[in-house]
């Protein structure tokens, strides 16, 4: 009886836990990998060398650690906003890139639903939206693309950080 009880509560709260969200147990992984393959797909031959030297958008490493040892509710709010501040940012001018306009579409609503369906696992969304995060894609946005409007090389750059940071998404839920 004992036993039975123990199973019952272990199921319980693994159900009400962030980390047991349904979605992100069937479907995270493939949308991950279906973005990451969108965005590897946009890869642009035409690269700026003189941006490969930018560093003013360096991304926040010790935000990164500390999520990563955040609570399974703050690891996938900080998910979410970086898949939703990906989205922002690609709906930027990108038409000095050469990549289709059907691909960057598919691109954003893949990440755009992969945040909304984290959101929905999170308890309180919204409630620990980093302002820290934010600035870096401001940054981003400002100091890589703006300032070169909105160049090809620009955005091969960003292509490349953002394909790093949806991979450090990836990994911050999938790996406790």
């Amino acid at each position: 009886m004992l036993t039975v009880l123990l199973c019952l509560s272990l199921c319980v709260c693994s159900q009400g836990s962030p980390l047991g969200c349904r979605w992100l147990e069937e479907k995270f992984t493939q949308y991950s990998s279906l973005s990451l393959s969108l965005l590897d797909n946009m890869k642009s031959n035409s690269t700026n060398s003189s941006l490969e030297a930018e560093d003013t958008a360096i991304f926040p490493e010790v935000l990164y650690r500390q999520t990563f040892n955040a609570s399974a509710e703050d690891r996938l709010a900080f998910a979410a906003q970086i898949l939703n501040e990906t989205a922002a940012l690609f709906e930027e001018d990108y038409s000095g890139a050469s990549w289709e306009e059907k691909s960057v579409e598919n691109f954003v609503n893949i990440l755009t639903q992969q945040a909304d369906n984290l959101g929905s696992c999170v308890a309180s969304p919204g409630q620990s939206r980093s302002k820290e995060l934010h600035k870096y894609f401001t940054r981003i946005s400002t100091h890589i693309l703006r300032k070169t409007d909105h160049s090809a090389g620009a955005w091969e750059l960003v292509r490349e950080k953002i394909r790093s940071l949806l991979m450090r998404a990836h990994l911050l839920l999938t790996t406790h």
